[in-house]
């Protein structure tokens, strides 16, 4: 009798143990969160961030139909990055085809003395010059009033056709205000400057070129423009940005200890693919958000529609002062909630703890259940190596995916391919990335938006401590997901999901 005792108190303790163990999966509403948000009317372009009383604030070219006028500042305002305060329209355009603010481009709020500064580009294509500095000031965020201020390029020997996308920025070494912006000199993109003491009277400074396009730190090609510039100072480092407006089109960075050093560009000099475009950098004591917009149409060889939705992604800064990209602290914290991930369709061995690709010439693959609403898919990677293919696959259906990412060690890249992950080309490559293959445990974070408009759902995989890479599907819904390999030997383990 004290042995079936024993025997079922030690039974009971064991499924107790079980019961614990059981992870608990919670029903989230998401009804009105939102990541990667868009206005109801029109698309999100140019975004300029700006930080102010425990507030990230985005001001942001609307995109809508011209009439005639186009890309007025708009205003949105997040505190969790999950939520936003649309403020509407703070600068208007003027509808007249003789304006030169027929459209709104890119520029840059700073605070001084309590009023408001957004310097912003006067556009008008049918004019010359093509583009000038204009200026409005508010004492709230909320109501701007435009002033008099107009600053000609010509006025300074600046190029009169690109000369766009102000960034002011105070500079304590030189204990003066250096207005950066677009311009082109000898034949190559670069970012200009002018300096003020007081935001209202600027002064050119020697040819008033603050970098220029260079096949050291410059861009893949030298002609291109340096397209949404910033510059901030940060925990002991200097920091620029730029986007390149061909050929990759992609948001890049320098760095530098002091004002007057050389810059130096990282290995690793880009945050994201052209999946995120315009970049621009905000900060406050001791964070780094970085926010640009994903196009609404990636059908496109060269360049994608102009404007989508926005994005914003966390800069981190590591001792040496380089930057890394992470998903952004309140959007990690907020899908924080275990849901049911289970494997759904295999030809290899497989387990949510582990799973494991072997060399085989063969392709093995392993399905999973549907990503819906706002999902995060967390995992590590060993990837020990990479002969034939490995990668994430989107909407497997009948044998087939509609869209994949895929590792290339040889050529140190991660690409997203519209097609199937055995079907690979450079037409249906989407955009690409630098990849390390850095760590033998590589943690990756996969972000996932589901949208039913035509625009499509938004994904970004993170690999910590390096990149970010978004892409769009278009036309997926409740898209399943997966991995594949051929000749590979990568094991892929502790796999969860979250929403």
């Amino acid at each position: 009798m004290k042995k079936i005792l024993i025997l079922i108190s030690f039974l009971m303790i064991v499924l107790l143990t079980a019961c614990q163990d059981k992870p608990s999966y919670e029903v989230v509403d998401q009804e009105n969160m939102t990541i990667f948000t868009k206005p109801t009317n029109g698309n999100i372009g140019d975004v300029m961030p700006f930080y102010h009383n425990n507030t990230w604030h985005f001001f942001y070219l609307h995109d809508s139909a011209p009439k005639p006028g186009f890309h007025p500042w708009y205003h949105m305002s997040t505190t969790d990055f999950t939520s936003f305060t649309d403020h509407g329209e703070v600068i208007p355009v003027i509808h007249d085809i003789e304006s030169q603010e027929l459209a709104l481009g890119t520029g840059s709020v700073i605070e001084k003395d309590g009023t408001f500064y957004a310097f912003y580009t006067a556009h008008n294509g049918r004019l010359v010059p093509k583009e000038m500095i204009m200026l409005s000031t508010s004492t709230d965020l909320e109501t701007w009033e435009k002033q008099s201020l107009v600053i000609d390029p010509r006025t300074y020997g600046f190029d009169s056709y690109d000369f766009r996308d102000p960034h002011v920025v105070y500079i304590p070494e030189k204990d003066t205000y250096y207005m950066l912006f677009t311009t082109r000199y000898l034949g190559k993109g670069a970012i200009g400057y002018l300096v003020s003491d007081d935001l209202l009277t600027w002064e050119k400074v020697s040819n008033g070129i603050f970098f220029l396009n260079n096949a050291t730190t410059g861009t893949d090609s030298v002609d291109s423009n340096l397209e949404c510039p910033t510059l901030w100072y940060f925990n002991g480092y200097w920091y620029m940005t730029f986007s390149d407006q061909w050929p990759t089109r992609q948001t890049h960075y320098l760095y530098k200890q002091n004002f007057d050093d050389e810059w130096i560009k990282p290995l690793v000099h880009t945050f994201d693919s052209a999946g995120l475009y315009a970049g621009k950098v905000a900060h406050s004591e001791d964070r780094m958000i970085l926010g640009g917009w994903v196009s609404h149409d990636f059908n496109r060889s060269n360049e994608f529609g102009w404007g989508g939705n926005f994005i914003s992604h966390e800069l981190k800064q590591r001792s040496n002062g380089t930057l890394y990209v992470d998903l952004v602290k309140e959007i990690k914290e907020k899908i924080s909630h275990p849901q049911v991930l289970e494997i759904t369709d295999t030809n290899i061995k497989s387990s949510l703890k582990q799973i494991q690709f072997f060399n085989d010439n063969q392709y093995q693959y392993v399905l999973f259940n549907e990503l819906d609403g706002i999902s995060i898919i967390e995992g590590y990677l060993d990837i020990k190596s990479i002969g034939g293919y490995f990668g994430l696959f989107f909407d497997y259906r009948e044998g087939e995916a509609s869209y994949h990412y895929d590792f290339n060690l040889g050529n140190k890249s991660l690409s997203f391919y519209r097609s199937d992950y055995t079907k690979r080309d450079l037409v249906n490559r989407y955009t690409k990335t630098d990849f390390y293959n850095s760590s033998n445990q590589l943690k990756f974070t996969l972000l996932f938006e589901e949208s039913i408009d035509a625009d499509g759902s938004i994904v970004t995989l993170y690999i910590e401590n390096q990149l970010a890479h978004t892409a769009r599907m278009f036309r997926v819904e409740a898209s399943n997901f997966g991995f594949y390999g051929l000749n590979s030997e990568v094991t892929i383990s502790n796999l969860k999901k979250y929403k």
